[in-house]
């Protein structure tokens, strides 16, 4: 910024007593927008960053469960992976009220269970058919081994279920 547009921006930024008060508050009012917009665009960076951290560890108890049940218990492979999914969409959903959407948590049962439905529904409706027919596909087809094919199909739906929770399941109100 050279000294001729850091005057500028003095002058605008000082209102005197002789301004119309609605001079006064329009420029009080882009500031405050400015500063809200810049104070959303880092909680939206920082909920992503929860987000994905909770997507990690989802991962984690996914491929966990999937291991369990698949090499050492022997069930087959569909019926095991969507237990697994299932087990990570419960985990992720705890943590992702509790720690990644928490300021909208309002602490009732009711929305709880309401939350936990939705989220169910939508996570689970981009997971089971993303993550399996990933999975199925690479097994079957190309004979990928199903940890890797898991991993691979977990990796398929990340940006949509943000997407949802942010603007449907944990929706500001």
């Amino acid at each position: 910024m050279n000294s001729r547009e850091s005057v500028a921006l003095k002058q605008s930024a000082v209102s005197s007593a002789a301004d119309p008060p609605e001079k006064r508050f329009h420029a009080r009012d882009e500031k405050t927008v400015a500063a809200d917009q810049q104070r959303a665009r880092l909680s939206m960076l920082f909920r992503g960053g929860k987000f994905m951290a909770v997507g990690w560890l989802g991962m984690l108890v996914n491929s966990a469960v999937l291991f369990t049940l698949k090499g050492g218990l022997h069930v087959p492979l569909i019926p095991a992976s969507m237990i697994a999914i299932e087990v990570a969409i419960i985990h992720n959903f705890i943590w992702h009220r509790q720690w990644a959407w928490a300021e909208r948590n309002n602490g009732h049962k009711k929305s709880f269970f309401r939350q936990l439905l939705l989220y169910n529904a939508a996570t689970g409706a981009v997971d089971f058919s993303v993550n399996i027919s990933v999975l199925w596909s690479l097994s079957t087809f190309l004979n990928v081994h199903y940890m890797l094919a898991n991993i691979v199909g977990m990796c398929a739906g990340p940006f949509v279920k943000f997407w949802l929770n942010d603007k449907i399941i944990f929706k500001e109100t």
